[in-house]
């Protein structure tokens, strides 16, 4: 499928479930998880749905792994949260638009991901200027 889109529908649930991203409390454990399967998102992220956010998927890691080793502090933990929560869905295959579909499995991961980044810009910004004055 050349034009793969989600249908209304599933925008709304893709935005209902970003935004309870904001209301949900994550563990150290899920972060763990979420950085324990660095590996397999990388490999869901090279898919075609996704291979846009690559980039963006590896700063995401790198500002996690630089947040929870105290290199870099200077991020909202509301920031943090969006990223660990945008990275868990992308991990699970289970989501609105299962992942085993065919074409359109990874629509809505790369619909959150978008969602992520435009929410956390900012303080993406603010850690690439880190990244490079450091």
């Amino acid at each position: 499928m050349e034009n793969e889109e989600l249908n209304e529908e599933q925008k709304k649930q893709v935005a209902a479930e970003f935004e309870s991203f904001k209301n949900k409390e994550y563990s150290e454990e899920d972060v763990h998880r979420v950085l324990e399967n660095e590996n397999e998102i990388m490999k869901k992220a090279n898919s075609k749905q996704l291979r846009g956010f690559i980039n963006d998927i590896k700063l995401f890691f790198r500002m996690l792994k630089d947040f929870f080793s105290g290199n870099y502090k200077s991020v909202p933990v509301g920031t943090i949260v969006a990223i660990a929560g945008t990275l868990i869905y992308v991990l699970v295959p289970a989501d609105i638009v299962p992942d085993v579909i065919p074409g359109l499995g990874l629509i809505d991961d790369a619909a959150v991901l978008g969602l992520c980044v435009k929410l956390v810009k900012t303080d993406i910004d603010n850690y690439v200027n880190f990244l490079d004055n450091k």
